[in-house]
């Protein structure tokens, strides 16, 4: 195989509306992506996204997996006629008085969007977050957290992924090595965290390395962790490489969050290339425009370029043995929607929505 032809395997792509174009159906032929993300401009009903997601699928052999954000509050993406999930910090509010109580919730509203997502097709879900919710920080992730301390965050997001995956959806863990005290959004521009290594040791990094056993996929975070490196988590050979792999001896997918977003600077194809290289396996392009994706995948090429022919054949080994569960087809939507047990279970989470229906993510196109 080529190096052109192997790097689709690299890339997670987006599309730009409810179908594909003719453009779109033969960039996925040519491709061949390891995946492709979903958003709020993709979903108009669940028999379009079902027939989206056939689309997708007739393109791609063997099938590739589909990518969604569902956390729950605003970052939801499938809405009626599923779910009206809480924000993940409600549970963390339910944890103040009742700790066996909030985490057996988590793992109900888990287990509910698992249920959810393999009816209609989705096999690998953006979540959880992972991030502590910071005094002082930008909003961006604010009540996405599970609780503001390391132990609330492992307990609560903990449940909710084993919920989410016991109904066969991979999970992945984000924004890797913690996003919680960012007092910029990285959506906007590169923020930095400035608390020495025994301190994140202590707090954001807690989650992550004591959640990964559980993770198959974590996703990184576009911001510099001044203390861990000069340079933005995303290309971090030293972050990556040098704690995740190397020290904490993680195994799973390392997952680039979206590569447009304002925290990066360079043409695409550079971004995409810095990713790889620095330890990413797969790399997001979530802006819908099919030049974008083409871009990533040249970076993605040139990324390869530079591996030996035993590092691809390692990636690529994680990448296929990590990925295969995960492209299940579209299930029976309107069969989950008369299941007794999951009536029951969704009318337990939605008891727990007090808040008006949640507004649309103003950063849906990223993760």
């Amino acid at each position: 195989m080529s190096t052109a032809d192997s790097a689709g395997q690299h890339l997670v792509a987006s599309i730009a509306s409810h179908d594909l174009s003719s453009e779109e159906c033969h960039f996925l032929q040519e491709v061949q992506p390891a995946g492709v993300i979903l958003f709020s401009r993709n979903l108009h009903d669940p028999d379009q996204l079902q027939d989206l997601i056939q689309s997708i699928r007739a393109e791609v052999s063997p099938a590739c997996t589909i990518w969604l954000d569902q956390e729950g509050g605003r970052v939801q993406r499938l809405r009626d006629p599923f779910t009206r999930f809480p924000s993940p910090w409600r549970w963390a509010e339910m944890a103040r008085r009742d700790g066996t109580q909030a985490s057996a919730m988590a793992t109900i509203a888990g287990q509910v969007c698992g249920m959810e997502l393999a009816a209609i097709g989705i096999g690998i879900d953006c979540a959880p977050v992972l991030d502590l919710r910071e005094k002082g920080a930008d909003p961006v992730i604010g009540e996405r957290a599970f609780g503001n301390t390391p132990q609330q965050v492992i307990t609560l997001a903990g449940a909710w992924l084993d919920g989410l995956q016991s109904q066969g959806i991979l999970g992945v863990g984000k924004h890797f090595p913690g996003h919680g005290a960012a007092r910029a959004d990285s959506h906007k521009s590169l923020p930095v965290i400035h608390g020495s290594r025994e301190e994140l040791a202590e707090r954001e990094l807690l989650p992550f390395r004591l959640l990964l056993p559980r993770l198959s996929a974590v996703m990184t975070a576009h911001l510099v962790a001044k203390a861990l490196d000069e340079q933005p988590a995303t290309w971090s050979r030293e972050i990556l490489h040098g704690l995740l792999r190397k020290k904490w001896g993680y195994t799973g997918l390392v997952v680039s969050d979206a590569l447009e977003m304002g925290a990066l600077r360079g043409p695409l194809p550079e971004r995409a290339e810095k990713a790889l290289l620095a330890g990413c396996d797969l790399v997001l392009c979530c802006t819908g425009h099919l030049e974008d994706n083409q871009a990533v995948r040249e970076g993605i090429a040139q990324a390869r370029d530079a591996w030996t022919g035993s590092q691809c054949r390692a990636i690529d080994e994680r990448i296929r043995r990590t990925l295969a569960p995960y492209a299940p087809p579209p299930g029976d939507w309107r069969g989950l929607l008369r299941q007794s047990d999951y009536q029951r279970f969704r009318q337990m989470v939605e008891a727990h929505c007090t808040e008006e229906s949640p507004p649309e993510d103003p950063t849906e196109a990223h993760s």
